[in-house]
């Protein structure tokens, strides 16, 4: 076998791509940049010219300020230290997307292997998903109290489902062609699942984790609306009560901040793991001309 065979997949490109790539990077970052900037000027001079109260809509100025003062200017044991409740809410909101995510892919490699449970188990999976989940917070509160246990039962119950799903859909979709190959030279279901099975599932499970992560996020926050000692969503309902605008303004650019992290995290991961899939090799391709 010639040496070309075992060539990498990535697209490597010319010598000075990669300096292009960079610079290219670099000006996106500058565009975003700027028309965030370009956004809350405008926002700012029209909440100025206009008189709007800031009550109704504050000031991008004002949500500055009190981004600065729930970070910096309150210890961080503080009840009124955004530190002291963002720990309490991503806590409960990784942990359950890490556990939910896990476990639906691996009941959905059970499901795959085993028919009979997908045939039992779809039934019940279709029900709970069609369900919201937000729906089940005050039972699951009832049960497992006000605290972590509770939030962190939900998110997993919010992400099981898309790894779940997607999981089944994507061990399902190997072709039939480089299966009959492989089982040809005698792999066994072993090699067959980590050689092709599960590469083949990776661009389903990434958009699962995709998925799951806006539903973490969304039903943990939504979760300390019902009912919670601690967390952003505690905080938000407090500052309601008190009508701090600009404070309920800075939790939500806090919340949009980290699920853009988070998002970026995974779309990441997946450029880096799952570069041979066809979407990624085209977006490669088209930074390289």
């Amino acid at each position: 076998m010639s040496s070309d065979a075992l060539a990498p997949t990535r697209p490597l490109g010319p010598p000075g791509s990669r300096a292009g790539r960079t610079f290219g990077t670099y000006r996106r970052v500058a565009l975003l940049i700027a028309v965030i900037a370009v956004f809350f000027f405008v926002w700012e001079m029209g909440v100025t010219l206009t008189g709007t109260l800031e009550i109704i809509l504050p000031k991008p100025t004002s949500i500055y300020r009190a981004l600065v003062s729930g970070f910096f200017a309150q210890p961080v044991t503080s009840r009124a230290s955004y530190i002291f409740h963002l720990q309490q809410s991503f806590s409960q909101i990784l942990a359950g997307y890490v556990v939910g995510c896990t476990l639906g892919l691996l009941l959905a490699m059970v499901s795959v292997r085993f028919a009979i449970v997908e045939f039992v188990l779809r039934p019940f999976v279709v029900a709970l998903q069609s369900m919201p989940k937000i729906a089940l917070a005050p039972v699951l509160i009832i049960w497992f109290g006000l605290g972590f246990n509770s939030k962190f039962v939900l998110v997993i119950l919010a992400t099981f489902f898309p790894l779940f799903v997607n999981g089944v859909t994507g061990f399902k979709s190997v072709e039939e062609g480089p299966l009959r190959m492989m089982r040809s030279f005698g792999a066994s279901p072993r090699q067959i699942f980590t050689k092709l099975t599960f590469p083949t599932a990776l661009p389903f499970v990434f958009a699962g984790l995709e998925i799951a992560m806006v539903h973490a996020i969304t039903s943990g926050i939504a979760a300390e609306f019902l009912g919670g000692q601690r967390g952003l969503g505690t905080m938000m309902l407090i500052m309601q009560q008190i009508v701090d605008v600009p404070g309920m303004f800075s939790v939500l650019i806090i919340l949009a901040f980290v699920g853009w992290l988070l998002s970026m995290l995974l779309a990441f991961l997946r450029r880096r793991i799952v570069y041979w899939a066809p979407e990624q090799r085209a977006r490669g391709e088209a930074k390289q001309s």
